[in-house]
């Protein structure tokens, strides 16, 4: 099962190195990543603190199998090879929405309302999905579980998950504005999350 290993930790480490190739890129073209927080800053930053922990949760735990051991709150004391297994095909698929969307929104990228200019992205993987860098969350959320299988990544992945549901809606409401037509158009013919 080194293979599955080998596996885990190559799919668990492409959305962090994905990100800070993005930042890189952000920076290189004198660009910032921060937008305008759409709730409250201390809950959206906090929210984004989750996702990265859970983000960077997979990748430990595929470095360090018994990683998961030392949280409190467990579930369950072992991760057999098939818990592996699907905690993989979700990390896949996660990685097969981020990445993409990562491609395409390219410099536009922004944590949060942007504030410079702003193109709406309806191409690549934007055609399937409205949101795929938040649909490729509950992907990598649920790998996080099976590899970590603790109360505690519970909760966070609750919080995430119901906070960034907020920050979309608040950015529909943006882009709405922003777009109008355009955006209602692509409202209508591409499902929010998939």
């Amino acid at each position: 099962m080194q293979l599955l290993q080998a596996g885990l930790i190559l799919l668990s480490f492409l959305p962090l190195i994905s990100t800070l190739l993005l930042g890189y890129q952000l920076l290189r073209n004198g660009q910032g990543a921060w937008g305008k927080p759409t709730i409250n800053k201390w809950v959206f930053f906090a929210t984004k603190l989750a996702i990265s922990l859970l983000l960077a949760g997979p990748a430990v735990a595929s470095v360090f199998p018994n990683f998961f051991s030392y949280l409190p709150i467990l579930i369950q004391s072992e991760i057999p090879d098939v818990q592996k297994l699907l905690a993989l095909t979700f990390l896949l698929a996660g990685n097969l929405l981020l990445i993409p969307a990562y491609y395409t929104m390219s410099i536009f990228t922004r944590v949060g309302l942007p504030t410079r200019q702003h193109a709406l992205q309806t191409s690549g993987v934007y055609k399937i999905s409205r949101n795929p860098m938040y649909a490729s969350f509950i992907f990598f959320n649920t790998a996080c579980f099976l590899l970590i299988p603790s109360l505690l990544i519970t909760a966070l992945i609750i919080f995430s998950l119901l906070a960034h549901h907020i920050i979309i809606l608040r950015e529909e409401q943006f882009l709405t504005s922003t777009f109008q037509q355009d955006y209602l158009n692509y409202k209508n013919q591409t499902a929010r999350y998939l």
